[in-house]
């Protein structure tokens, strides 16, 4: 993703039983992925710093404090609450159907441009910054969807946001 995002959504389709991923960028370009109970169950943990498949911490544990932190204030800033703004010419990178994600990578993880690719079995996926300017909001977006849901993931814990809906200073 070359250009900066505008807007996230992130819905459940009870016909599909799949969550719609919906990233538009200030240039108007739309990605477009569904994601699958299973490959929440994977995802969840990582949008947290945690390997997806033993949890054990991906970063040592002081980064891992602050960035939670830095997660919980970016969760409180967004804006949850306005409708998703359809591009006036919108230009479809990855094509105008939803592509199915399969797999996470990641690249250059220890660097301040740590990237999270979401990527299909095959073919061209959608990149990301691994940072909490995006996490926080990410995990906030997808407890939304998760709650229209009735996949009863053990993840509750872990989609927790803050319940205060103040800004922090």
């Amino acid at each position: 993703m070359s250009d900066k995002i505008n807007q996230i959504q992130a819905s459940y389709n009870p016909a599909e039983d799949r969550i719609l991923l919906n990233i538009k960028t200030l240039n108007e370009q739309v990605y477009l992925a569904w994601i699958t109970r299973r490959f929440m169950k994977i995802f969840i943990p990582v949008l947290h710093g945690q390997h997806p498949t033993n949890g054990q911490a991906l970063f040592d544990e002081k980064k891992s404090q602050i960035s939670e932190i830095e997660k919980q204030k970016t969760q409180l800033l967004g804006d949850y609450e306005s409708e998703y703004k359809k591009p006036e010419n919108p230009n479809y990178p990855l094509g105008e159907s939803p592509i199915l994600l399969a797999k996470i990578t990641f690249k250059e993880i220890y660097s301040e441009n740590a990237q999270l690719v979401l990527e299909p079995e095959s073919g061209q996926g959608i990149v990301l910054p691994y940072h909490s300017d995006l996490l926080g909001p990410l995990i906030k977006i997808f407890s939304q969807a998760l709650n229209s849901s009735d996949w009863s993931l053990d993840i509750d814990p872990i989609l927790e946001v803050p319940k205060e809906t103040t800004r922090l200073q």
